[in-house]
């Protein structure tokens, strides 16, 4: 292809051209044959993207279909995970790819937390509800996407996540939070949240200098808000300083919490001490992606200080 390109471009640049209007019909003549070559590339890598999501499709299949059959028969929809939290105050620890993959792979760092042995163990204590009370702390699993990502991801780590998956309770919808929750319920979605904080003090845990913001729309209709700031990279190191801090708080405050990992973790060791704790991540910027066009979540940078 490249070779073709090169041929069909030099039939067009010639040294020592003639005149003005000579010149000009080599330079349309190039421009012509360089379209039609980008034309055939552009042909050619279409070709190949269907092809290959067509060999993702049959490769991922038994396992997108077993992510797809535990999340009908053990997962609440968007609306259910929420009306559960707001009627009986129970606390929601996240699980994402970030989680399941931190907690799986030792090699795997994200771009502010930083793998250690420690975390992934204690994920896979809230993960297994190993030492928390069930009645106390919902987890969160993924949306069942089927997308190039997901598909990665589930054909990576399904086959030892599944078996630590407890079939006798049921999962709130870890996207609650994200894009694809405000995209499929619109403003009932935003009154839900606002239902779930209504005339509540709060506590928003998040990193210093973090993006997190209380976006109007979401949280005009608190009582009283404050912020409790960990350190925008590795939270979890500062993890027994930061729940010193949080001891001394009121207990009766719901807590939010935007800290990656570390927020599924802090959700869940704030239930085990009775306080009401939601892992809430970026629930501010995919509000605005949503609503504002704002950037996708992810885009935005970690400041480091």
């Amino acid at each position: 292809m490249w070779r073709r390109a090169r041929q069909s471009i030099r039939r067009y640049v010639r040294p020592g051209a003639g005149d003005a209007s000579g010149a000009a019909a080599t330079a349309k003549g190039a421009d012509d044959a360089t379209l039609k070559v980008l034309k055939d590339i552009r042909w050619e890598l279409q070709e190949q993207r269907k092809y290959f999501e067509n060999f993702r499709k049959v490769i991922a299949a038994d396992v997108l279909t077993d992510v797809a059959r535990f999340t009908d028969e053990h997962q609440l929809g968007f609306e259910q995970t929420l009306e559960k939290i707001a009627a009986e105050r129970v606390s929601f620890a996240r699980f994402g790819d970030g989680e399941f993959t931190t907690m799986l792979r030792p090699e795997f760092n994200l771009r502010f937390q930083p793998w250690s042995a420690e975390l992934a163990a204690d994920l896979r204590a809230v993960l297994t509800l190993d030492g928390y009370d069930s009645d106390r702390l919902m987890l969160g699993f993924p949306y069942p996407y089927r997308n190039v990502h997901w598909s990665g991801v589930w054909l990576d780590i399904w086959s030892e996540v599944r078996p630590l998956l407890d079939t006798s309770i049921s999962y709130g919808n870890s996207h609650v939070s994200r894009p694809v929750f405000f995209q499929r319920t619109g403003n009932r979605g935003v009154e839900l949240w606002r239902n779930v904080w209504d005339s509540r003090e709060i506590c928003i845990v998040t990193g210093e200098n973090s993006r997190f913001t209380l976006e109007p729309a979401l949280f005009d209709n608190v009582k009283s808000s404050r912020f409790v700031h960990s350190t925008p990279v590795n939270a979890y190191a500062d993890l027994p300083r930061l729940m010193q801090e949080l001891e001394k708080e009121d207990p009766d405050q719901l807590y939010l919490i935007s800290l990656g990992p570390t927020g599924t973790l802090l959700a869940a060791l704030l239930s085990r001490m009775g306080r009401w704790a939601i892992d809430i991540g970026h629930i501010s910027d995919s509000w605005a992606n949503v609503f504002a066009g704002g950037q996708w979540p992810e885009s935005k940078g970690v400041k480091a200080k």
